[in-house]
């Protein structure tokens, strides 16, 4: 995948609905006490726990206990810092619509054809390129991984539209494994759990390897006049795959603003997947056009 340049400075983006703003500038302040307070309990559990068996052990009254979580306290709290937002993350329904669940109809189409193979795996590749793997050191948690592209975009082009969509939307489905949820739940509501829990479990440890199987957020641009303010306000909790159909002209650019100007806080990968595009609208001084990845469709 290509490298995006030209990002436009954050200052040039200013919201046209005030209201919205601060609406949005609320949520991010309620988000912020929530993580923070998931970020000391986190941390006070282990703090207290250490302790009361540094306590347990050494010569003193048993009040010292308290002094020695006091001394743990802060270090437990780096630790927190980073696992208490994880434990609270939720996906943002503000910016972003689920995909559609598949249709019976679909459940039992057969395998994709040669066309919808060759879409299907550009946009795998597309998605994984320029990821890295997600990993921080230990001693640092709150620092973002480094992560080649923190944004990339992509165009979906062919006559088919339709046909696209629906497979982007089995792709999106694939890729957050929206399916296989279903499938487990489906089985036993155990099985469902036991996924969710296991996903969980792996986004927590800051230091190791991104999991192979992780799954992504995927989900469609919330459109109209508070897009650029949701998206601004934006942060990924995972990998995350956002789907905008038809965007053009005026809808286009504030978009691409948002997201470029935000990008530098993203702890996660975000690809932007554009279907139909109005290419002969593109805003080439906020992205260049030849550095959008362009995905053909033509079944």
């Amino acid at each position: 995948m290509t490298r995006a340049a030209g990002i436009a400075p954050p200052q040039a983006i200013v919201s046209k609905n005030p209201e919205m703003s601060q609406a949005l500038a609320k949520r991010r302040r309620n988000d912020n006490l929530r993580n923070w307070a998931a970020s000391v309990a986190v941390a006070l559990a282990p703090a207290l726990l250490l302790g009361a068996l540094l306590a347990a052990v050494m010569p003193g009254p048993w009040r010292n206990a308290a002094v020695y979580a006091c001394l743990f306290f802060m270090p437990c709290l780096c630790a927190g810092a980073r696992v208490g937002p994880t434990l609270v993350a939720r996906y943002d329904g503000q910016a972003l619509m689920p995909p559609p669940a598949a249709q019976q109809g679909l459940q039992q189409a057969g395998p994709l054809d040669m066309a919808q193979q060759h879409a299907w795996t550009a946009l795998q590749s597309w998605c994984q390129a320029g990821t890295g793997d997600g990993r921080t050191p230990f001693w640092h948690p709150w620092r973002l991984p480094d992560m080649p592209e923190r944004l990339g975009l992509a165009v979906m082009a062919g006559r088919d539209g339709d046909g696209a969509s629906r497979l982007v939307a089995a792709f999106a489905r694939h890729l957050d494994q929206d399916d296989r949820l279903a499938a487990l739940s489906a089985v036993s509501r155990l099985k469902g759990w036991r996924l969710k829990l296991a996903v969980k479990w792996n986004e927590l440890w800051w230091w190791r390897r991104r999991h192979p199987r992780q799954p992504w957020d995927c989900g469609y641009l919330v459109e109209g006049p508070a897009a650029q303010d949701r998206l601004a306000y934006f942060r990924p909790r995972r990998p995350t795959l956002i789907v905008a159909d038809a965007l053009r002209g005026d809808s286009l650019e504030p978009v691409l603003q948002a997201l470029a100007a935000a990008k530098a806080d993203y702890r996660h990968p975000v690809r932007l997947l554009m279907i139909d595009a109005g290419s002969q609208y593109w805003p080439a001084r906020v992205y260049d056009p030849g550095q959008v990845k362009v995905i053909e469709f033509d079944s």
